[in-house]
């Protein structure tokens, strides 16, 4: 009986780790897509998970909204950040924070 267990927790920590990866991918293909339309450059080509809520989707059920934040620039030089949100595995929203004021005067 314990082996079985132990069979049926391994099984959902894989799918698990399974479906966090696909989610992150598809957040990273959103962010990419957000910042070419906006004509930034994502650095680093990552996003990283920064949280994880239960929630309830549209159609009632719960799911996992996870927040992504990444990386950008505008001008090569200067770095923003910026926050994918997923519900489920659907984009709720993408938010760019302002770029910051150049130093030089």
């Amino acid at each position: 009986m314990s082996e079985i267990l132990g069979l049926l927790a391994f099984a959902l920590i894989i799918y698990t780790w399974y479906r966090n990866l696909t989610v992150r991918e598809l957040a990273m293909s959103h962010s990419s897509r957000a910042c070419k339309q906006q004509g930034l450059q994502l650095l680093d080509d990552s996003v990283h998970l920064s949280g994880l809520a239960l929630c309830r989707c549209p159609d009632q059920r719960r799911c996992l909204r996870r927040r992504y934040r990444f990386a950008y620039s505008s001008d090569k030089i200067h770095r923003s950040s910026g926050v994918t949100i997923m519900l489920g595995n659907h984009l709720e929203s993408i938010v760019f924070s302002t770029p910051p004021e150049s130093l030089e005067a």
